[in-house]
């Protein structure tokens, strides 16, 4: 039986082009083409697919928010033109089973579509060794995510004020508490972030906010 493929990407040409080569595979059967998410989810919810391949920039949202919902019905892969190792770290983390760069050779995309079909993990070219350096040189980031989220609510008030660049004293003074109870939640800010200092503490915000 052949596998039922939905792509979605917002570029008609590209989609159009990897469409084609895969209908010309009897293996596969793409039973859609969409430009949006609006559009993933009416054609997921009339036209059921074994396999989403997904593109991240879309009009009306990132292709990441989605693959957590699609991945309830379907095996999705990212296709995409970014490889930034974060990114593919949080598509796999929330359930996607391979990610693609839009470059990948034609010949090496349709083997890596196959080896999602078959149930097996599917990346670009070094995406996996480059994944893998990510994960030894940067914090988790889902495991820093749990560690603020131990934070009492007046100690996530003053991280929300760190990450907006304040200082003790402009902390002090807008939650009219003395900067030695400030310097007291940063302390253990700190501690539960793993990290000596404020600034290591705001490249951790900006780096989490980013890959957002």
């Amino acid at each position: 039986m052949a596998t039922r493929i939905l792509i979605c990407d917002d570029h008609p040409l590209f989609r159009g082009g990897l469409a084609a080569a895969l209908a010309a595979d009897d293996r596969y059967e793409v039973v859609g083409e969409v430009g949006s998410l609006d559009e993933l989810r009416t054609g997921l919810a009339t036209t059921p697919a074994d396999l989403v391949l997904l593109d991240i920039d879309l009009p009306d949202g990132s292709g990441l928010d989605a693959v957590s919902e699609v991945v309830e019905g379907a095996h999705v892969v990212v296709i995409s033109a970014h490889d930034d190792p974060a990114m593919v770290r949080r598509a796999m983390q929330d359930g996607a089973i391979g990610y693609l760069r839009k470059d990948t050779e034609p010949s090496e995309l349709l083997r890596l579509v196959q080896r999602a079909a078959e149930g097996k993990t599917a990346l670009s070219g070094d995406m996996a060794l480059r994944v893998a350096e990510s994960l030894r040189r940067d914090p988790d980031e889902r495991s820093f995510d749990k560690a603020m989220a131990t934070l009492s609510p007046r100690q996530r008030e003053v991280l929300a004020l760190i990450a907006d660049g304040k200082s003790n004293r402009e902390i002090a003074d807008s939650l009219c508490i003395s900067e030695g109870t400030v310097k007291n939640y940063v302390t253990r800010i700190l501690d539960v972030a793993g990290v000596t200092d404020r600034t290591k503490l705001a490249i951790l915000l900006v780096r989490r906010q980013m890959a957002r």
